[in-house]
């Protein structure tokens, strides 16, 4: 590097090259805070030392306490899917519509499971998101797309039309599902109760299955697990 480029880069500034692992940090150290102090009892100073740094590199970074909040709902967020959705076959949706339900929620189960998330919920349930509007319309977002994948199972009749209506079905399947995470998956939930939701979780999955899809819809035996 040569002293022209040294000099455009300002007093905490980081470097291109580190920026991404640097930004990373601060947003795991703010969930780690803000899930143990709430987001008022968490300064901009106590998440820069969390991870050594100074509060002018942090603001190099970040504009402001909020704009890390923000950006830690948006990482660790319930809109944040695509990991889940990458590990499962798309194709069962319509080859094996039960097997897909169980492959779907066990990969969200091991997402959920993870440090960041169950910290989230932790953090969530501190502060009061639980009934704010960003969680309400990610809950919807997904309600939605669940109840689409019961419309098409009706229309393809895989599941009869006088159960309910796609909505009913979805609130009926994600309803359970959602609170078990919220009572059970959290940053200070042992490994045994977590062991016992999971296992609640995809007992749920295998029952509501075997109740809707009509007899003769091919599945796969996947035990739960």
């Amino acid at each position: 590097m040569n002293e022209d480029t040294s000099r455009k880069r300002g007093p905490g500034r980081p470097r291109k090259a580190d920026a991404g692992d640097t930004k990373a940090a601060l947003r795991q150290a703010a969930l780690r805070l803000f899930a143990r102090q709430g987001y008022a009892g968490t300064s901009i100073r106590a998440i820069a030392g969390e991870v050594g740094l100074s509060d002018s590199v942090l603001y190099a970074h970040f504009a402001s306490k909020q704009a890390i909040f923000d950006a830690v709902l948006a990482e660790y967020g319930p809109q944040s899917s695509a990991d889940a959705l990458a590990s499962v076959d798309l194709h069962l949706a319509d080859t094996d519509p039960p097997l897909f339900l169980r492959d779907l929620v066990r990969a969200f189960l091991d997402e959920w499971d993870n440090r960041e998330s169950r910290l989230l919920i932790s953090l969530m349930a501190r502060d009061g998101l639980l009934h704010g509007p960003g969680l309400r319309e990610a809950l919807s977002v997904m309600r939605a797309s669940v109840a689409d994948l019961f419309d098409r199972w009706i229309r393809a009749g895989h599941i009869p039309a006088h159960l309910g209506t796609p909505q009913a079905l979805a609130l009926s399947f994600t309803g359970p599902i959602g609170l078990t995470r919220i009572l059970h998956l959290h940053a200070d939930a042992a490994h045994r109760e977590r062991a016992t939701a999971r296992e609640e979780i995809l007992q749920h999955v295998e029952t509501f299955t075997r109740a809707v899809f009509e007899r003769g819809v091919p599945s796969r035996t996947n035990p739960t697990t």
